[in-house]
């Protein structure tokens, strides 16, 4: 079962460490989508997106400052409509989120 490879939660989703991945909005989403997370301090992170087999599809990295932050998803970053997992990986633990895109 995918949701509990990917320990996907209802709720804000809290790694150990102090990481959060809130619920991507719009979702569902068509053309885009922002991502939320906090952090408890500056870090290196990847978020990796992943279709319903469980295939990696997208992943986008980057640093990002203590306290609340946001990533941009297109339509592009996917390859089809769907269900998705996307997975916030850092230093602190990691966390993860469904979404659906149209």
């Amino acid at each position: 079962m995918i949701a509990s490879q990917f320990n996907v939660q209802a709720g804000h989703p809290k790694a150990e460490g102090g990481v959060e991945l809130f619920q991507n909005s719009p979702n569902p989403f068509i053309e885009m989508t922002l991502l939320w997370f906090r952090l408890p301090a500056v870090a290196s992170v990847v978020l990796r997106i992943f279709d319903a087999k469980g295939k990696e599809v997208s992943a986008k990295q980057g640093t990002y400052d203590a306290g609340e932050n946001h990533l941009v998803l297109h339509r592009a970053d996917l390859r089809e409509p769907g269900l998705y997992t996307c997975r916030l990986e850092t230093p602190f633990g990691s966390a993860s989120r469904r979404l659906m895109m149209y």
